[in-house]
């Protein structure tokens, strides 16, 4: 049954992709989404080694670099010697490079533990990014260009692509499945049964009899693969490398903060922070600065770490654990879907609003400056409410209902100085209103109040 689901949500995943290609003409789009599947397919690897086996892993951006100077140096060398090699041999290229590096590596890291592991990794990031400083065939620190081919005509012309972004974003969709693909056959399997052995309690694991080394090494071999496979066509995409940019600092933490968010001790956790992280990413680049990109970052990773270590999955399965013991509840699906709502909405109410806010101070205008930080201040309490309803904290139906109520009355205020969008408007308030009066309902209401049965007394 389980297998179906999986097959039917990677069926949905293709047709979706498939989709967004056949009916986007926009090269942007195209790029943003070929640069979240990229980071979807990091996350994954990132989660091979730090989630599934708990070695916190630093360096996880120089595999990704490795990945792509491979490319850059197979596409000197190859027409050099008259061969026109497809984009699959840039990858597998690069997947046994970096495998076979990450088999390497972990022989001399993994029998260190904990913060020496994760200093050792970065270590080597550093090792690597001065080899690729100092290499001249590969550009050296000045870096190198490649010019972005035609797009191919497949299968005889039957299938064509009307630019080559396009084509690069169906390769990294088939890619990214292909990662998700393997990231839950490890979790299903006996491989990764001994990894979580090993990310729960190594030394009980070892007196078991479970082969720890042997299943770190695989472990990091499948990481370094799957970076490989994620770095090789970007030289493609940005027509451009250089260390700075492929050993850049976004690259490593965002690795580390997809899975984090999403939930590191599960397959699709990874899959869920890099959709959402890479979504708000991308946004703010747009709307904002590309600058705010990093501190969205750390503020997000911070906050996670302290306020839910486990992820948003991790949330979820604390939630349903508490709500709906024995069996799931409608209870249990709306309160989900209403923390999920608050979610989204206080993210997208701080970046728009921040953007407002600043627009505003830069232009001098004090009423909307006044309605942004309004606005900052009502998605800072959608957050926090959103997290008080998965943790089942009293005062989270209280919150979250008053935050939706300042979303509504500053939505309102929108409406009345730019009338924009305002059936999409009133149907967002519609939502407010209804999510406000299910948390005022006293069978909701007595899940959050409820007292733990006293222990009875002993004889």
């Amino acid at each position: 049954m389980k297998s179906l689901g999986f097959c039917g949500f990677i069926v949905v995943a293709l047709l979706a992709g498939g989709a967004f290609a056949a009916f986007t003409n926009n090269e942007y789009y195209f790029t943003a989404a070929y640069l979240i599947l990229q980071g979807l397919i990091m996350a994954i690897a990132w989660n091979v080694l730090g989630g599934f086996t708990g070695y916190v892993n630093f360096g996880s951006a120089g595999f990704f670099a490795l990945g792509v100077y491979s490319s850059v140096a197979l596409h000197r060398f190859l027409p050099g010697i008259g061969v026109e090699a497809p984009l699959v041999v840039y990858i597998l290229a690069a997947a046994a490079l970096c495998g076979l590096l990450g088999l390497g590596t972990g022989y001399l890291t993994l029998r260190l533990r904990g913060v020496y592991f994760a200093i050792a990794t970065l270590a080597l990031a550093i090792v690597f990014k001065t080899f690729m400083d100092n290499w001249s065939y590969v550009g050296a620190a000045k870096g190198a260009s490649i010019a972005t081919p035609d797009p191919p005509r497949l299968f005889d012309g039957l299938l064509s692509f009307s630019s080559y972004a396009k084509y690069l974003f169906v390769v990294m969709l088939l890619l990214s499945v292909a990662a998700i693909a393997v990231s839950r056959y490890i979790v299903h399997s006996r491989f990764g049964r001994g990894l979580a052995a090993i990310r729960d309690d190594e030394l009980a694991a070892e007196c078991m009899g479970v082969p720890t080394l042997r299943l770190k090494l695989i472990s990091a071999t499948v990481m370094g693969a799957l970076m490989g496979v994620a770095g090789a066509p970007y030289p493609f995409m940005v027509s451009f490398v250089d260390p700075a940019s492929a050993f850049g600092l976004e690259t490593a933490v965002n690795s580390i903060a997809m899975p984090m968010i999403g939930g590191s001790a599960y397959w699709f956790g990874p899959v869920l922070g890099a959709l959402l992280l890479g979504t708000a990413q991308q946004i703010i680049s747009v709307t904002i600065s590309s600058e705010l990109n990093v501190l969205l970052v750390g503020v997000l990773l911070v906050t996670f770490v302290i306020a839910a270590p486990t992820g948003i999955v991790g949330l979820v399965h604390e939630f349903l654990r508490t709500a709906a013991p024995a069996r799931l509840t409608s209870r249990a699906v709306v309160l989900i879907a209403i923390a999920g709502l608050c979610f989204v909405v206080g993210a997208l109410a701080i970046i728009f609003n921040l953007q407002l806010s600043l627009q505003a101070v830069q232009a001098g205008t004090t009423g909307t400056a006044l309605l942004g930080i309004a606005g900052l201040g009502a998605g800072a309490a959608c957050l926090t409410g959103s997290w008080g309803l998965l943790k089942l904290k009293t005062w989270g139906p209280s919150l979250t209902s008053a935050a939706f109520a300042a979303s509504i009355a500053v939505t309102g205020a929108y409406l009345w100085l730019e009338s924009k969008g305002v059936v999409a408007q009133a149907l967002t308030i519609a939502a407010y209103t209804a999510a406000i009066g299910y948390l005022q309902m006293r069978d909701v209401r007595l899940l959050y109040h409820r007292r733990p049965i006293a222990a009875p007394a002993p004889a």
